[in-house]
């Protein structure tokens, strides 16, 4: 069965409403990727981008995260059937067969953060999404440093399609990773419920919910054989002033039970 890994890292400036990099590395993320792989005697393929992005997509500046969607859709076109992406600060821990296993049993693999989406989604992303901010709260939100598909999934196909329209609609990606926390701004959104906002993750756990891609693995399951390093890519200045924010990584150690949120596609 064609198995595909993919990645990137592209070194650049973060958008004006983000805590500025005082370190970039991305390339060494990709390169322990690649060693991690190969350690764990991964068979597939390992795709990734660490000079340019893929063909269509916005830079991380123009658009945070944007890229992945377009990472995937080369990894589909160039036949591979089930497709893994994982953050650049990710670490290989073991074998991931029971990873791809999984997206194979599903048609995909998503992970659960603590929060909801409507915590980090700001308003102008609700129209885009097709949801209002009462709803937002209702479904649960994703965590998106890995993510799988299996594209003979007629859900995950469409689920890649609605990704890169949202990727590119100039809306809902872009936004402030803080809003109304610490000396940050209240920009996403004037309910003080909202925290920032969180453009990929808040797309995919939307279109997830809408779609019916409900059954999620548990957070137990990934650190079993992944580790997330961030810092050992990039670290932000500034990132102290929202420590009173719990790490989305803090939810990884504890046991977590994802269930179905009470929202209802329309």
């Amino acid at each position: 069965m064609s198995t595909c890994v993919v990645s990137l890292g592209v070194n650049g400036s973060t958008p004006s409403d983000h805590p500025k990099a005082v370190f970039q590395d991305y390339s060494r993320g990709i390169a322990r990727i690649r060693k991690g792989l190969a350690k764990a005697g991964f068979r597939g393929e390992f795709l990734s981008w660490y000079q340019q992005y893929p063909d269509g997509s916005p830079t991380a500046r123009e658009a945070p995260f944007a890229f992945k969607p377009f990472c995937f859709s080369v990894a589909r076109k160039q036949g591979y059937r089930l497709v893994l992406w994982m953050d650049a600060g990710i670490r290989v821990k073991q074998s991931l067969d029971p990873l791809f296993e999984s997206i194979e049993r599903r048609g995909y693999l998503f992970f659960p953060e603590r929060r909801r989406v409507g915590e980090f989604c700001k308003d102008d992303a609700l129209g885009p999404l097709g949801i209002t901010r009462e709803e937002s709260f209702a479904i649960p939100s994703c965590w998106a440093g890995v993510v799988g598909l299996d594209f003979q999934s007629p859900p995950a196909v469409e689920f890649l399609r609605l990704c890169k329209e949202r990727a590119v609609d100039g809306v809902t990606f872009p936004g402030p990773k803080w809003s109304g926390v610490g000396d940050w701004p209240r920009i996403a959104s004037q309910d003080p419920r909202v925290k920032g906002h969180r453009y990929g993750q808040t797309a995919t756990s939307v279109i997830a919910s809408r779609l019916g891609m409900n059954e999620w693995e548990s957070k137990e399951l990934c650190v079993r054989f992944l580790a997330q390093d961030p810092g050992f890519v990039r670290r932000y200045r500034g990132e102290s002033r929202t420590m009173s924010i719990p790490k989305p990584w803090s939810a990884f150690a504890t046991p977590w039970i994802f269930r179905r949120a009470t929202y209802q596609p329309k």
